[in-house]
Parts: C-alpha cells; sequence; structure tokens
C-alpha cells in the first residue's frame, strides 16, 4: 500500500525544468533511500551531533531513527508516502526523526520554529499532513493549527533532547526498522516556501535530491571530511540549514552541533564549547553582526571554511570578515526549489561582491526579457542541474520553470569573472 497524494500533484512532464545529470558524482541507482545513505558516511563510533545535552555517535542516530520508523509504521499506521510534520529546533532528537520518517517511507515537512497557528494550519492543509512529530515546547501552537483543519491524526511528542518525553518512552523497547527499500525517484521531503512573496509554495524533494547538493556543492566547495564539525543559525525546515547542519555532516561522516536559540553571542560560544572545526555557516547580517562580539578572535581560531547564503554577501562585509578573521567567506546563491546552493565560489576562485559560477554539475545563465539566454549583461539568473523545480499543486510552476530553464526570480548580470547581483535582486522564496 502507498500514499500517492504527492505524487498525484506533481506538475506535468513539460512543466519539469530539465534535469542534468552529467556530474558523475550525482548519478545514483534507482533503487535508494537518502536516510540510509547518510548514515553511512560514519564510522559508528564516530561522533554525529553534540549540543549542551549531549554527545551522539552514528549508532545512536541510527538506531534512533530506525526505531522512530518502526513506531510510525508499526504503531501509527505510517504508510510510505504520508506526510510527516516536524516541529521544533535543530537537534538531535528531531534529526533522528528527519531520518526515520525517510527510513519509514514518509515525506517530511519540517517547519519553522516561529510559524505562528494559522500558517502551520496552511502547511498541514496544503501537504495534507496525516502525521506528526513536535517538540513539547511548541505543542500549543500546533495544536491550534490542527483545530483550523482535517488531516492530521497521528501526535507524538518529545522533549527537546532532554529524553524523557513520548517520543523517546515508546521508541526505548523498539528494534530498529530496516529501511523502506525505496526509488531515487521517490518523494522525501515538501520544503515550503518562507511566503514572504505570497501563500507557501511546497517544494517537492525526491531522494536523490537530497544526496545531490552533498555530492556536487559540498564534495566540490566544502570539502568536508570525517572528524570534522559543522555548525549553522539556520533551522532545519530551511533547506540551507538542513544542508550544513544534518546532510553535509552524514555524507561525509562529520558531525553537527547544534543550538536551539542561534545569536551571534550563542553561535560564538557553541563554536568554543563544541570545538566546531572547521564549518560556519549562516547570513550576511550574522557574519556582520558577530564582528561587534567579544571572544571573535579565539572563537574563530579553528575554522577553515565560512558559508554565507540566504541574501546577498556585501563587499564590504566580506573584506571586515577576512581583515579580522582571515577567513574568506564562501558566499553562494540557492533557493528552496533548487534544494541548495547552485552559484558559488571557494578559495582562490572567490571574487568580493560576485557570488561566483555554477557549482559542479549545473549550469547558469543569464535570460534576456525574450526569455533567451545571454554571453554578458543583466538579466534573469535561470540554473539546470541535477535538482529542480517541482512545485506541489501550484500554478506558479509555469512561472519559475521556462524552456527547460529554472528561473530563480533574481536579476543577475554577468561578467568574465562570474555571476554578480544585479540592480534590483528579487526575492527566491
Amino acid at each position: 500500500m502507498r500514499d500517492r497524494f504527492v505524487e498525484e500533484r506533481l506538475p506535468a512532464p513539460d512543466q519539469l525544468p530539465e534535469f542534468r545529470f552529467d556530474l558523475p558524482d550525482v548519478q545514483y541507482p534507482d533503487r535508494l533511500n537518502a536516510a540510509a545513505k547518510l548514515l553511512e558516511g560514519g564510522a559508528r563510533d564516530a561522533l554525529a551531533i553534540v549540543n549542551d545535552h549531549g554527545r551522539w555517535t552514528y549508532a545512536d542516530l541510527d538506531a534512533f531513527s530506525g526505531r522512530i520508523a518502526r513506531l510510525l509504521v508499526e504503531e501509527e499506521a505510517l504508510v510510505p508516502g504520508n506526510r510527516v510534520l516536524l516541529r521544533g529546533p535543530n537537534g538531535y532528537t528531531i534529526f533522528a526523526a528527519w531520518l526515520g520518517v525517510l527510513k519509514a517511507g514518509g515525506v517530511v515537512v519540517s517547519t519553522m520554529p516561529l510559524l505562528r497557528p494559522g500558517e502551520i494550519a496552511t502547511v498541514i492543509e496544503r501537504a495534507q499532513i496525516s502525521h506528526a512529530i513536535v517538540d513539547s515546547r511548541f505543542i500549543g501552537d500546533f495544536r491550534e493549527a490542527v483545530d483550523q483543519t482535517h488531516f492530521v491524526k497521528h501526535i507524538v511528542k518529545y522533549d527537546g533532547d532532554y529524553g524523557h518525553g513520548e517520543l523517546e518512552s515508546r521508541t526505548g523497547p523498539l528494534e530498529p526498522l530496516t529501511p523502506v527499500d525505496t526509488h531515487r525517484d521517490d518523494p522525501a521531503l515538501i520544503a515550503f516556501t518562507s511566503g514572504t512573496t505570497g501563500v507557501p509554495k511546497g517544494c517537492v524533494q525526491f531522494h536523490r535530491d537530497i544526496l545531490a547538493p552533498c555530492d556536487s556543492f559540498a564534495k566540490h566547495l566544502v570539502a568536508p571530511k570525517p572528524g570534522d564539525v559543522f555548525m549553522t543559525s539556520a533551522p532545519m525546515a530551511f533547506t540551507f540549514g538542513l544542508g550544513i547542519t544534518l546532510m553535509f555532516p552524514l555524507r561525509f561522516g562529520a558531525a553537527a552541533a547544534t543550538i536551539e536559540q542561534a545569536t551571534p553571542p550563542k553561535m560564538i560560544d557553541a563554536i568554543v564549547k563544541h570545538g566546531v572545526l572547521p564549518h560556519l555557516g549562516t547570513a550576511p547580517t550574522a557574519y556582520k553582526a558577530m564582528l561587534s562580539q567579544p571572544g571573535l578572535d579565539e572563537a574563530l581560531k579553528p575554522l577553515r571554511c565560512c558559508i554565507s547564503a540566504g541574501e546577498h554577501l556585501p563587499e564590504a562585509t566580506w573584506h571586515k570578515w577576512h581583515d579580522r578573521t582571515g577567513i574568506k567567506i564562501t558566499d553562494g546563491i540557492g533557493s528552496t526549489e533548487m534544494m541548495h546552493i547552485f552559484v558559488s565560489a571557494a578559495g582562490e576562485d572567490i571574487r568580493p561582491g560576485s557570488t561566483g559560477k555554477a557549482v559542479p554539475g549545473y549550469t547558469a545563465t543569464i535570460l534576456d526579457d525574450a526569455g533567451k539566454p545571454m554571453e554578458e549583461g543583466e538579466g534573469r539568473l535561470a540554473i539546470k542541474g541535477p535538482t529542480g523545480c517541482r512545485y506541489l499543486d501550484d500554478e506558479r510552476q509555469a512561472k519559475y520553470v521556462g524552456n527547460g530553464w529554472n528561473i530563480t526570480g533574481d536579476t543577475y548580470r554577468r561578467d568574465a569573472d562570474g555571476l554578480l547581483p544585479g540592480t534590483s535582486p528579487a526575492a527566491t522564496t
């Protein structure tokens, strides 16, 4: 039995972008469960997640997520294709739940912690959520949202990373479930845009789409390795945050340090306390704010890679950060529709003020007003690659995709050195 709600609401084939798999790293086998594949990245006794509540290995994360999968399937009647809403801040338990949903064959729908009940209700209605795993500290606004809808039938609470909630007690006696044998093109998650430009759009990503940013952007521009530790200020409901804090570390045998309140002072404290080295990912405004914090120089000594996305990185901020820390920020542009970063530059290829060039595996161009690619000049940024836009039952698909290109809505200009933000960049989410 399979719930085909998502498949039945995908765009028609002629509305999809052209997907390209020229890069050998993003050519995946037909049968693929992204959660199982990610958990292969680290040694069983290697550190996977660390925060103020504890340290957990790959074996811990694999076992806990497997027990969550069994709970969902055998006690909460989940069938492959059901949508499971996750609500709570970044941490070990919600990461295990994310992996457990995929292991069970479900479709993950993570929500931003700051969403209000009416906004949560919109997500529930659009995705027809059947199950939810919710941090008990966030259960009030979630229940208000559920009262406005008609879909959620199974709700399991957990207790942050304190280890004493319903989810933890119910999964304790269970044996881990063997991951469902999913296809690489089975839906794995629906990432909702922020809704700043209207009703949030649900972006459907397949199992292979979860691995593609790891094997393109992360592998070729970040170069993680076992023993590294990542940290980000972004919640996992934001696909930039999902990549930095969960996908990239696990894919390469590294670890994630998580914090629930990612203010600049708390990030600096966490970098020191949890030994974050060498990867930090946050927004330009956070880098600017951190420059005025005490203890910055000592905290950043272990870092070698700082990643920026979410908004344009001003050249002045880049230079101030570099002058203070010696670190060249890797800037990038991505979108929820494309899963993660598709234009960037790292190391000696960085040119302050320029976002860079297409990430390996992707092709970038600038379109003129007639939708034709331009060799140089200013126009609309357009992308092709191994990921692409698939809105869930949304007529705005035709606006984002044209002639096979993903048209991000950003104004850019091209010169010999790369792609630079144009005079009127638009929001992509």
